[in-house]
């Protein structure tokens, strides 16, 4: 059966048999399971891999045929090998350059305000007077933090005094003090910055120290080799060690010229970017002709890809910033005004960021947190289909991660057909739940991360880590994976009728994933013809217990032909 699988492969794609043997293979990967993930459900044994495409897949006997005396051949040891893992949406930059620049109070290590403090003060002794600092939080809920608060402006004062500071707590919320409330300007009664991000001001209308979604209007001031060395080093490192090959980068505008620098000189990386642009969160100022984010002439798209610009729609619902059409229990002192959460971008702006998308041939990326603001997304998709010039594809990104509303579901299914895709974070199912909680009404929280109703709704999520370097552990696929099909959450089972099987958590990695990039073509599946990227696994993820997944690991990670990680 296998061989006829082989042969059925060969006559589908432009490699016949005559041209196989002509060529022999570069490499081959042999004594495995892999599954292909292709339409046709192939379970094989071995690759033939030639000028980094799958040449071949089938059998050991039949592939093995097709070595020359020059190919190599690598043995698999039995292990499951699937397509190479594809982060569908994620920060990579700022993981790699923050990293090492992050004062680290995030939870569990730092348990405390206290602790925070003392960590902060300790770094701020040897930071040069008027250098930022930059300090990673508690990540998601201020309720972890035994004080259940966030570190108010006096107390980051008395902590770092010379020093302007931001204090990260998620990627949507911050606390600054009073040293870089002076170096960006901020005064009495001024509740927004130039880029969308929200002041929020106390009762005499002083900045409180708290802004909420910054992420055009604080610097981090990253230096041309901070970045160099992200994009040829450090990402990649990171990135392959968990098994991914692939990753949509989403890169501050600021940023691209470095990466499109990289491109132009040809060099291969170990990991293929898919680009994806933000000027402002807000969208402001953004060009009406986006050509000069592309890759330079000559830059192998294999490797670099410009195809996507993101905008802000709201904040963030853990952060109590995601645009909700209901109030958020209670009232914290870091809540935006009004209840609701904060509104980056107006229906206006939207429906402009997706036009220039359009007619620009670039996906439309749209950070859709709050079921008010997918609402917003869902209505902005809606218009540019009947505007006669749709985006090659439009993007949810974190689709009802936090709530559905009903009818959403109904009307993102009947925008897929028409080239909607969606993003959404497994990860977060074991950091989130219990914020949604304590965030928003019940009924709203249960309705957050209704992955089978998606895939059962053929949206075909993709999935991705969003990893920003504040989050611990979110870069873990294999953790997200066991989420999906356990729904193990920081609150116990959720929703356990929510469960996926194994293959389809792992589409959310593969096939769906490189359908939300616009390049199923070429990757998320083994095939004949596409990209050679494929990770192996050190357990067989569809016959151990189920509860065993997120302690899995990654044995071998291949990009483009090459083994460009191994844990041995």
């Amino acid at each position: 059966m296998r061989n006829v699988v082989f042969l059925l492969a060969v006559l589908l794609f432009p490699l016949p048999q005559a041209a196989l043997a002509a060529t022999p293979p570069e490499t081959i990967y042999c004594n495995a399971r892999i599954v292909t993930l292709d339409a046709a459900g192939t379970v094989a044994q071995a690759v033939a891999v030639a000028e980094g495409k799958f040449l071949a897949v089938g059998d050991n006997e039949t592939i093995k045929a097709l070595a020359g005396p020059a190919t190599k051949i690598i043995d698999l040891g039995g292990r499951l090998a699937t397509p190479g893992l594809i982060d569908a949406h994620s920060h990579p930059m700022e993981t790699i350059y923050l990293k090492d620049a992050w004062v680290d109070c995030r939870y569990p290590g730092t348990p405390s305000i206290a602790k925070a403090l003392a960590n902060i003060a300790a770094w701020a002794a040897k930071t040069p007077k008027g250098q930022w600092i930059y300090v990673a939080c508690v990540s998601a809920s201020e309720n972890k933090f035994a004080e259940k608060r966030l570190p108010t402006k006096t107390e980051l004062d008395a902590a770092a005094p010379d020093n302007p500071l931001v204090l990260a707590n998620g990627a949507h919320q911050v606390v600054i003090n009073s040293a870089a409330i002076k170096v960006l300007g901020l005064v009495k009664g001024m509740a927004r910055m130039a880029h969308g991000a929200t002041v929020v001001l106390g009762p005499d209308k002083e900045p409180t120290g708290v802004v909420l979604d910054s992420q055009s209007d604080i610097p981090t001031n990253p230096t041309l080799a901070n970045l160099t060395d992200a994009y040829t080093s450090g990402i990649q490192d990171l990135w392959n060690r968990n098994g991914f090959t692939s990753v949509l980068a989403i890169t501050p505008a600021a940023a691209l010229p470095v990466l499109q620098q990289i491109a132009a000189t040809g060099a291969k990386p170990h990991l293929r970017y898919t680009v994806s642009v933000w000027t402002a969160s807000n969208a402001q100022n953004m060009p009406e002709d986006l050509r000069p984010f592309a890759m330079p002439e000559g830059a192998d798209p294999a490797w670099y890809r410009f195809a996507a610009i993101k905008d802000w729609v709201d904040g963030e619902n853990d952060a109590r910033s995601g645009y909700m059409c209901e109030h958020y229990l209670g009232h914290d002192p870091t809540d935006p005004p009004g209840g609701h959460g904060t509104l980056v971008t107006d229906q206006a702006g939207l429906d402009r960021f997706a036009a220039i998308a359009a007619r620009n041939g670039v996906i439309p990326m749209m950070h859709c947190s709050g079921d008010e603001a997918m609402t917003m997304g869902l209505d902005a998709s809606e218009k540019l289909l009947k505007s006669g010039q749709p985006a090659p594809l439009m993007r949810l990104e974190h689709f009802g991660m936090f709530q559905l509303k009903d009818g959403q579901l109904a009307r993102a299914k009947a925008l897929h057909a028409r080239g909607l895709r969606i993003s959404v974070q497994p990860i977060w199912l074991t950091e989130l739940v219990k914020a949604d909680f304590e965030n928003m009404p019940a009924k709203l929280a249960a309705s957050g991360f209704q992955f089978r109703s998606m895939v059962e709704a053929g949206l075909e999520p993709a999935a991705s880590t969003d990893m920003t370097g504040i989050y611990l552990g979110n870069i873990t696929p294999l953790k997200a994976m066991a989420a999906c099909v356990t729904r193990e959450s920081d609150a116990g089972v959720f929703e356990p009728e929510q469960a996926l099987t194994v293959e389809q958590a792992l589409r959310m990695w593969t096939t769906w994933a490189a359908a939300s990039m616009g390049e199923a073509e070429v990757k998320g599946s083994i095939a004949p013809g596409k990209y050679a990227d494929m990770t192996v696994f050190t357990d067989d993820l569809f016959a151990i217990p189920k509860e065993r997944i997120k302690d899995a690991g990654i044995a071998m990670t291949i990009v483009g032909g090459d083994v460009v990680y191994t844990n041995n």
